[in-house]
């Protein structure tokens, strides 16, 4: 059996359907990850998938795959990737699957492993892509069993959240997986709903349901003027990442968000870690460190993320994409739904619009996160490149995730993406000068490496 290496990434699996994730290939990561689950001592996992087309089919080969192993499944059925998570912390079965594409395009999937009620890290991604390619799987024949997982959710996100003042709320969920769930959520914690794209359709016929890009919030910026909204949210396709849009139709990026949710989370604790990833702005670790919290960045991706919060017993977590971890009152996975609604919940405390909330918080000029198509094959190549070409006489230079420089009044981002085959990149700056200078400086050592890239940001 041939299996393209590529799909076997920094914390998940994935790759385009029926090309790198056939059914027999995913048959075999079922038996594989089956295999590995036993060789820790366990012996069932939990498996949910996410709304794309392709899932039955490979989730039914996945199941399996894992079955053929000796390791039982308990089938939680299609729900977002936040119930499989919770499902883990609420049974006495700690490893899951999730069947999801996330982000990306609706001709891909994969799947997103918790083993031990943590995420995937790439050792133990390398240890299943092992026992795949020198075949050393374990036989066996498992049951298979079916749990409903969403009343205990929603019971338990009705029982935190607890709304202070009637809000109207806009929700996209873009025909992801989310819409299963959030509506019903967002209902029962008492909010007046405006709904987006609720029905679920791997074709995704709106727009993509990826927030971190602006464009894909467009029709949600529309809808909340239209209807007089106080809030906008937007999910991603597996339900966990979570878009901000206040009551006047702006963008309200997750770093600043977290503001919001850094001030009254300190109110109540007084002091703790709080962790967020490399593309945030210097405002979040400044709000940060004045509220006497400890500030503590990381590398993108959501089981870093984790890691470091387990790590330094972090309060909260976030990254620029829309994950956001609660782990003061919550279970310390990224979940859009409990995120969007506590973050409904501290506006609801205020008396004033949620524009009016935002405008307080500092913000400098700065860009989205900008995507540039490069090969997998040579992303992390390219960025290793850039160093020679650095003035560190002018920047301090950050290198926990690609490479980040700061100076006094700017700073800028370049990282491969763990996901897809792109660079990512990102620039804040105190004015738009320094933004465009940051931007500039960039552009130069980047043409010295690849005069083809497209570096039209």
């Amino acid at each position: 059996m041939k299996v393209n290496s590529e799909i076997f990434r920094a914390y998940d699996i994935r790759g385009i359907v029926d090309k790198d994730l056939t059914e027999e290939i995913t048959f075999f990561l079922g038996k594989a990850i089956g295999t590995f689950i036993q060789l820790q001592g366990r012996n069932s996992v939990i498996t949910a998938r996410d709304g794309r087309i392709s899932g039955d089919r490979l989730q039914r080969e996945f199941q399996k795959g894992v079955l053929s192993s000796g390791c039982n499944v308990l089938d939680v059925g299609k729900v977002p990737t936040p119930l499989l998570y919770f499902t883990t912390f609420v049974s006495d079965i700690s490893d899951g699957v999730m069947l999801t594409g996330s982000h990306n395009p609706k001709n891909y999937n994969g799947l997103k492993i918790v083993l031990d009620r943590q995420s995937t890290t790439s050792e133990k991604i390398s240890e299943i892509k092992s026992i795949i390619f020198d075949e050393k799987f374990i036989d066996g024949k498992g049951k298979l069993s079916f749990l409903d997982i969403k009343e205990q959710y929603l019971e338990k996100v009705k029982e935190k959240i607890k709304i202070k003042r009637s809000l109207k709320v806009c929700l996209d969920c873009g025909n992801g997986i989310g819409g299963v769930v959030a509506p019903e959520a967002f209902k029962l914690a008492g909010i007046e709903l405006v709904e987006l794209f609720s029905e679920v359709d791997g074709d995704f016929p709106n727009h993509h349901p990826d927030p971190s890009n602006p464009k894909n919030l467009e029709d949600l910026q529309s809808k909340v003027i239209e209807t007089e909204s106080d809030l906008g949210i937007a999910l991603d396709g597996d339900g966990d990442r979570v878009g901000l849009i206040d009551n006047n139709g702006n963008i309200i990026y997750p770093d600043k968000y977290m503001m919001l949710l850094v001030e009254d989370i300190l109110s109540k604790h007084k002091k703790g870690s709080i962790v967020y990833d490399v593309k945030c702005s210097t405002n979040l670790k400044k709000i940060i460190s004045d509220l006497n919290g400890t500030p503590v960045m990381s590398r993108t991706g959501h089981s870093y993320i984790k890691s470091k919060i387990i790590e330094t017993d972090a309060l909260l977590g976030g990254e620029m994409s829309g994950h956001i971890f609660f782990n003061d009152d919550w279970y310390g996975f990224d979940d859009a739904i409990y995120s969007a609604l506590r973050i409904i919940e501290v506006i609801s405390k205020k008396n004033i619009s949620s524009h009016k909330i935002f405008e307080k918080y500092p913000s400098f000029f700065s860009t989205p996160e900008i995507n540039i198509s490069v090969p997998d094959q040579i992303k992390f190549k390219l960025i290793d490149a850039l160093k020679i070409y650095i003035d560190s006489t002018k920047f301090k230079y950050i290198d926990i995730d690609g490479i980040r420089l700061e100076n006094k009044n700017a700073w800028g981002l370049v990282r491969a993406s763990n996901t897809s085959p792109n660079i990512v990149l990102r620039f804040e700056g105190e004015t738009e000068k320094d933004l465009q200078e940051i931007k500039n400086y960039f552009k130069t050592i980047l043409s010295k490496i690849d005069n083809n890239l497209n570096l039209s940001f």
